[in-house]
């Protein structure tokens, strides 16, 4: 059931931040930002709008009115100057004008269908879209009305121009965008399939066109990838076009997060494992070797208890980042595998080339002297068991790492600080 929304607090801070952070320039600045369609200011400000749509339709709640909002704004103690009024004078300028075109950027199926009074009478399905012409005057995001009976392409806005670089004559129909925005044959012929079933569903269900991610060519040769989705009114629809740069790259950023050891800064064991089965999956085709190191830093669990763990971080870190800096050959992978053992696996590598890798990354750790009263050689150590496959086992990944562990098992008995390559 969608419910209206009582409690301002959380949403109005949002706004309070939005007008702090711009308060700081003078009227003059203001006046300029605002003027110009595609100002920081006003993209902003259309995002945090949007932001607030979307939150509210998670939670199946709306506003009846987002003037109402910013009006008990106005009038609360938490706006502190003559700028920070200018500004919601413009917030509340803008909410009007993009209510429209944020209610259909922000509508999923099966959810609540948020405007605000201005456009509340706007229910018949018959009312086409090129009436809006405001509409196309004001919102900083690129759109494009066509007529679905045409395939002409109505109008474009300043921001479809600017971002794309097509104006109404590069693109007077449907038919001329596909061949333009995707000149690659076969990308074209899925993009136009791919749309031309979320307009079907659109219909069907009585949604709007549900947002997927497109490449688009822009009219200078460049590409961006944009999330378009779309709404039917009529004999029309309105495309919606949001970059999904940063989207994307904060997905990014978060898968990522999900496959790093945030201590060590390289790969973690979920990684390890992903990357692994590739490989394996891999050498079935090419029948090269695939070598593993299974690394583990001698008598840490005393330098932990004595130099605390502030220091046994850091030396986590210190031969992490050691052995990474070893492996020059792009195919090279290391990890954490756990605790104080790490993993190297070297793609199309033999025994020999996989134990002078460990030499290397033995040698390397010398070097460093980390101080280690603690254990026999006065400072930190690896012992290191090696693994090649040259053909590949039913038994697979646990065969693989479970012999490359044996190894390292006896490295630890032969005093450690030694390396011994698996003989299975």
């Amino acid at each position: 059931m969608v419910k209206l929304v009582t409690d301002h607090s959380s949403h109005s801070q949002l706004f309070v931040d939005f007008l702090q952070r711009y308060a700081i320039y003078n009227d003059e600045q203001l006046e300029v930002m605002s003027s110009q369609m595609t100002s920081t200011l006003r993209l902003d400000a259309y995002c945090l709008f949007e932001t607030i749509q979307q939150s509210l339709l998670q939670q199946d709640t709306f506003y009846q009115d987002f003037d109402d909002l910013l009006l008990k704004l106005t009038n609360s103690n938490q706006i502190a100057n003559a700028d920070q009024c200018l500004l919601l004078q413009l917030l509340r300028q803008w909410g009007k004008e993009w209510s429209f075109a944020l209610s259909m950027a922000t509508k999923k199926h099966g959810q609540a269908d948020i405007k605000n009074n201005v456009h509340r009478a706007t229910e018949s399905t018959s009312l086409e879209i090129s009436k809006y012409a405001n509409l196309f005057a004001q919102v900083p995001i690129p759109l494009c009305n066509v007529c679905t009976l045409t395939g002409n392409i109505i109008s474009v806005n300043q921001r479809f121009i600017d971002v794309f670089g097509y104006d109404i004559d590069d693109t007077p129909t449907l038919a001329a965008w596909w061949l333009n925005a995707y000149p690659d044959p076969q990308y074209r012929a899925q993009v136009q399939q791919q749309w031309q079933q979320a307009m079907i569903d659109a219909r069907i269900n009585n949604t709007d066109i549900e947002p997927q991610d497109y490449q688009v060519s822009c009219k200078n040769g460049e590409q961006i990838t944009m999330e378009i989705s779309g709404t039917i009114i009529g004999n029309e629809f309105l495309a919606i076009f949001k970059d999904a740069t940063q989207r994307l790259a904060a997905e990014d950023i978060l898968r990522d997060m999900a496959f790093l050891d945030s201590l060590t800064q390289i790969a973690n064991r979920r990684c390890f494992d992903d990357t692994l089965n590739k490989q394996l999956e891999l050498m079935s085709k090419q029948l090269k070797p695939l070598s593993m190191i299974l690394l583990d830093i001698d008598y840490f669990k005393q330098y932990n208890d004595n130099y605390g763990h502030v220091k046994g971080d850091q030396c986590l870190y210190q031969i992490a980042q050691c052995i990474a800096s070893l492996l020059t050959n792009k195919q090279d992978f290391v990890a954490r595998f756990g605790g104080e053992e790490f993993v190297v696996l070297m793609p199309n590598s033999n025994s020999t080339q996989a134990l002078n890798t460990a030499l290397q990354i033995q040698q390397a750790i010398t070097q460093l002297a980390i101080k280690h009263e603690y254990a026999e050689l006065g400072y930190i150590s690896l012992s290191m068991g090696i693994k090649t496959l040259y053909n590949l086992s039913d038994e697979g990944h646990l065969y693989f790492v479970d012999a490359a562990d044996k190894a390292l098992y006896q490295a630890k008995r032969k005093g450690r600080n030694a390396i011994v390559v698996s003989k299975d």
